[in-house]
């Protein structure tokens, strides 16, 4: 009786992975790159260089990727592997089969797809940042070794992609921390490695090649000063009035050019010695959030125009446009997407358990807003590419919300789930 029983049990978890593979086999094909790309393997920015360069100041992880793999015809092939993968195993952990079909989707949809055939950062930052949130997932439902150790691979290889990566870690840290107290030292450890990251790329390295004074440029002559309250407020607390900052209102990129640099000397002082205290000051306010709720819905859209300058002269896969109008139709206005929240909640109460996956959606929906707040107030400018991954798991979190729902039903229907949901 019992081997019988066994062996159901491993028939059933062999068709569920063969139903897997054979959806990622579908996948792989409708997202890979086309013949006619040969002639464009993959497509070069001005900055590319800086990710497959060593001594641009960024993090590590894509001058290794691309050490590895090389910026040729192997590179989308590789990135499109990658994010499939990576999209998937989030989506079989969170929702099983179904997670898995609507994350391939996702990952096959234009907004995330492009990226697998640029030489950026954006590609692995998608990738990896699934990677972790599947990771996390899984060592809150079950602490081992093993899942530890491939947590904290994803989170140091996430956190190496962009400084912006960190700010999606904190929240889930703290469910974490709260689901596995007993573990705190082995996942503070961990975490102070990706902290060091952090810190060395966003402080340290960034007073070096003055990245700050690039965004913060952005920044006010951008967002500040053309918003009459804002421009007042900032100018009562220290920002000059130069008349060549004043007339440079709307203008991107200001910082590069050596002629307005030379022409603001008071800005110039401004941003190296007050804008840091006097910003960050600001964002501890709450008109920085009712700004990103305003704005939020209008910046997250990504409509496929908002990627001309990126898509311009590339061939992408069909898939990038056929399934466009899934990802598209996975986007909630703000005003719902909150809303989301009460999922957890309300499995919580009606089944008076608390799950791991209960607490792991509110630390994601509070991550996504977070990585969002960070990004948006970060730099005003690229903000269609430096939000993909915003977007992404913003358009994804309906079907991580279903993880508590779909757990508590695969508990019912099988109480031995298969690997990666239990």
């Amino acid at each position: 009786m019992n081997s019988s029983g066994t062996g159901r049990r491993w028939a059933g978890a062999a068709l569920r992975w063969l139903a897997l593979a054979a959806l990622f086999a579908a996948f792989l094909w409708l997202t890979y790159p086309p013949p006619g790309s040969v002639r464009f393997p993959i497509k070069l920015f001005p900055d590319s260089a800086s990710y497959t360069t060593w001594g641009y100041g960024r993090p590590p992880v894509p001058f290794l990727f691309y050490s590895l793999v090389g910026s040729g015809a192997g590179a989308p092939v590789a990135q499109a592997v990658l994010s499939l993968v990576c999209w998937m195993a989030l989506g079989w952990v969170a929702l099983g089969l179904p997670g898995a079909a609507m994350a391939g989707f996702l990952a096959g949809a234009l907004p995330v797809v492009l990226w697998n055939q640029t030489v950026l950062s954006e590609s692995l930052a998608l990738s990896l940042g699934a990677a972790f949130l599947a990771a996390s997932l899984a060592l809150g439902r079950r602490w081992s070794v093993p899942r530890l150790m491939l947590w904290v691979a994803c989170l140091l290889l996430y956190t190496g992609v962009r400084v912006e990566n960190f700010f999606l870690v904190p929240p889930l840290l703290g469910a974490l921390l709260l689901w596995h107290r007993r573990h705190w030292m082995a996942l503070a450890a961990a975490s102070l490695a990706a902290v060091a990251l952090f810190v060395v790329f966003s402080v340290v390295i960034d007073k070096q090649n003055r990245n700050w004074q690039i965004r913060m440029t952005n920044i006010v002559l951008t967002r500040i000063l053309p918003n009459p309250r804002l421009r007042n407020e900032f100018l009562g607390k220290g920002l000059p009035d130069e008349p060549t900052m004043l007339a440079a209102r709307g203008r991107m990129l200001a910082a590069y050019d050596p002629a307005f640099v030379a022409a603001t000397p008071r800005f110039q002082q401004w941003l190296d010695e007050q804008s840091r205290d006097v910003y960050v000051a600001w964002l501890r306010t709450l008109e920085p959030h009712r700004m990103l709720v305003r704005q939020l819905d209008h910046v997250i859209k990504h409509w496929p125009n908002a990627f001309n300058y990126y898509t311009a002269g590339m061939h992408l896969p069909g898939s990038a446009w056929d399934f466009y109008p899934w990802s598209h139709a996975m986007r909630l206005p703000f005003g719902e997407w909150r809303w989301l929240a009460l999922i957890p909640i309300a499995c919580a109460l009606l089944t008076w358990q608390v799950t791991f996956a209960d607490l792991f959606v509110l630390a994601y929906l509070a991550a996504v807003y977070l990585m969002a707040f960070a990004v948006f107030h970060g730099d005003t400018g690229e903000m269609d590419r430096h939000l993909v991954l915003t977007a992404a798991l913003y358009r994804f979190a309906p079907v991580i919300a279903l993880a508590p729902v779909w757990e508590r039903i695969r508990r019912v229907w099988d109480p031995e789930p298969p690997l990666g949901q239990r």
